[in-house]
Parts: C-alpha cells; structure tokens; sequence
C-alpha cells in the first residue's frame, strides 16, 4: 500500500506515504522531460535539453513538481480506504522533498470532522393520515367519471357541474362591437371567489350585474367597476353509468370490477409511496430539531454552489443564495447525522454489495455513503411510534383573496363611479 495510517488521535489522522525508488524515477522523468519540451535554450532542440542542464537550471522547479505528482498519485483511493469527513482545517504536510533513486516517504496530518453522537433518534413520534383505501377508489373513479361529461341545453336553471355561457359588452365600448364571451362551469371556481354563487340559479336570457368587492385587508369594502352580464345558454351536465361499457372507454378493462381493482392497486402503491416520503421527512425534520451543531463549511459552501449553479443566472439574487446555503447547510447536517447513526449502530455494508456496485461504475465510497444513509434512515423509521390522526376537513377559503364577486343594482349611483383595484 502507498500510505498507511501511523497514528490516530482526536481529530489528526497522520498518514505515511512512500512512493518507491523505481516509480519515483519515472515521476522524474517524466517532469524533466515536460520541462524540456516547453524551454528554449539556444543550441538544442525543444525535448532535447539534456537532463543535467534542465537540473542545473530548474532543480527547485522540479523538485516542487515531482513532489505535487507524486502526492496526487499516492492518495488516490484515500478517502475510500479510510471513510473520513474532512474538517475546514488544511492537511499539514512534512516538509520532505523527493531525492531521485531513493524512496519518497512522508506524512500529513489530516484533521477530521467529528460528528457528535445523534442524540433522540430512536422511538421518534410520526403522525401519519388514516386512509381509507375504498374511498380513495371511489374519489378516483368519480375524478375520472367527470372527465367524461357530457353537456346539453336545457331550460332548467343552473346548478353545479352546469356548463353556464355568458356575454358582456366589449370593455373598449367601441359602437357596433360584437359582446364579449364568457364560460364558466360552476364548481370549478375558475373565475375567483363568489362568481360560481351568482351564476347558480340562473336560465338563458338572464341578466345580472356583479362587481369585486374587497372583504379582506386594508381597504375593505373599496369595489371595482360593475360588470353586466347576460346569460347566453346554460347546459346541464351529465355523467357515464359506472358500468362495463365505461370501464372499456375509461381504462380498457373488459369489466367495472377489474377496472376498480387496477384503481384499486393504483391508489394504494401511491398512497404508500406518499406515505413513506411523509415520514422520512418527519423523521429528518426531527432529527434535525433534536441536533443542531456546526458543519464544515467547504461541504456547505460546494453544496451551495452546485445548487446555484443549477438555477438561471438572473435568479442567483443574495436572497436567493442565503436560501441555497440554508439549504445546503441542513442537508449537510442531515448527510452527517444517519452517517454518524449508521456507524454508532454498526449498520454495515457487506462486501459483496460493495464490489457489484463498484462493477457496475459507482465509486466506493458514493455507494458507501449513499446507503450506509439509507439503512440509517430505515432503522430510524423501523423503531418510530407512528400515530394515525384523521385529517381535519379543511375548508378552501380564499384567504390570500381579499375581494369577492357580489352582486348589485346597476341603477344604484355608486355602481359606476368606484375605481378599479
């Protein structure tokens, strides 16, 4: 082996490295010879500078070159035999220079980062949905049923589904214009807050004025101009049977049963895959609550670079990179944490694992690192209590909406005279 571990203690790493007589030589030559090919001195050709002229006149250059090509070459593989985090802290290098036809031994002392042992990662507190996999099957089934709808004239008022078709004069107010034309399926919400109300109940030939109202914020009850529509046609909506001919022309299934059950096996593997996400990054997120701790800033630093680096450049503002580094810092925190959990649990990686994957073009430790973290994270999950709530029925408001359609009288003299907002 080129290098050895000769002494451990807190965080020094001190590891001796030798690059024997024979391949030290050839370093050698091949630095006296790259320096001959690119100096000129007068009576020899380019390459063809003899090596005691070269070593008279760029020994210290040579010497330095030797020494930072024989460096690199020996510490290729470093960091996969021995797994460490480097702290923020420069190597120390012995001050040791190479002698051609003698072995090239020196040391460095490398400083780690030492993770400090995760504290409360074991028995963490999950909450997850309770589901019910029929009505998820029935809420598909519904979704894609009304993707089939079907619209026809009637002479019923409006009500929800309804396909309602309305005109209103050209804004422009140019004389002789052609009204404008408006569509809206009620349920849809499609126009904003209170417009699906005042639609509703309504037949051809209709006619009602609306206005934006402001309910909300720092100017409530400020309106804008009023709006006068006439109710062109109203559709009424129907639905297909949920029967075998629907299963045929909605999913290509012979029978409704067999359409559900694929439906069935749909929600299901999703929902459990949602599911999985939701407490991996619970259990992060309380991970990362629980042990909070300065990282090396290089790995924050790279991190944040390369996700900037994957945005556009006129997005690369200040906020936009103390985000990145925010980011990056707690991911770093993260990376460190189910390593430092997967060696105090002794979660292991057999070498068999590691030579397929190292066969199949991955580095060491990249496979190393990447699932010594994911059997970390799945021992966390594994002893977590995990509690089932209901969700809560939420109501959709629109509360980043401040305004609201409402209806009002045309005649009435404020209609006209309020200001847009």
């Amino acid at each position: 082996m080129a290098y050895e571990l000769i002494k451990e203690e807190d965080d020094k790493r001190v590891v001796q490295f030798t690059m024997d007589a024979a391949d030290l030589k050839k370093v050698f030559r091949k630095v006296k010879k790259d320096i001959s090919k690119e100096v000129s001195i007068k009576g020899f050709r380019p390459g063809h500078v003899p090596d005691s002229i070269i070593e008279k006149r760029f020994g210290n250059i040579i010497l330095s070159e030797v020494a930072e090509n024989a460096h690199k070459t020996l510490t290729e593989g470093l960091f996969d035999t021995f797994d460490w985090v480097l702290s923020d802290n420069d190597p120390e290098f012995e001050t040791v220079l190479p002698v051609e036809g003698e072995d090239y031994v020196y040391t460095v002392t490398y400083r780690v980062f030492l993770t400090p042992d995760p504290v409360d990662y074991k028995e963490i507190k999950l909450v997850v949905p309770t589901y019910d996999n029929e009505k998820a099957v029935e809420e598909t089934v519904d979704h894609i049923r009304k993707q089939f709808v079907s619209y026809d004239e009637t002479e019923e008022a409006s009500s929800e589904g309804d396909f309602v078709s309305l005109q209103y004069p050209d804004p422009e107010g140019k004389d002789g214009s052609e009204p404008k034309e408006l569509t809206a399926v009620i349920g849809q919400n499609d126009m904003g807050p209170g417009f699906d109300e005042l639609i509703t109940g309504v037949k051809a030939g209709d006619v009602f004025t609306m206005q934006m109202k402001v309910e909300k914020g720092d100017d409530p009850g400020l309106k804008g101009p009023a709006h006068t529509f006439t109710v062109k046609e109203v559709k009424g909506h129907s639905y297909p049977e949920l029967d075998d001919e629907f299963a045929k022309n909605a999913g290509g299934f012979e029978t409704m049963d067999e359409f559900r059950q694929k439906i069935r096996d749909d929600v299901s593997t999703r929902f459990d895959s949602e599911m999985k996400s939701f407490r991996e990054r619970q259990a992060i997120d309380s991970l990362l609550e629980k042990n909070v701790f300065d990282v090396p800033e290089f790995m924050v630093a790279n991190l944040t670079e390369d996700y900037i680096s994957r945005l556009e450049d006129d997005k690369s503002d200040e906020e936009t990179k103390k985000a990145a580094a925010e980011m990056a810092e707690r991911k770093v925190r993260e990376f460190l944490l189910l390593r430092q959990i997967a060696i105090v649990e002794s979660l292991e990686i057999s070498e068999d694992e590691m030579e397929k994957a190292i066969e199949g073009g991955d580095t060491r430790s990249t496979f190393l690192d990447r699932n010594r973290n994911d059997s970390a994270l799945d021992f966390v999950l594994a002893s977590a209590v995990v509690e089932e709530k209901a969700e809560e029925e939420q109501t959709r408001e629109a509360a980043t909406v401040p305004w609201k359609w409402v209806s009002v009288d045309p005649s009435a003299p404020e209609v006209s005279d309020e200001g847009e907002k």
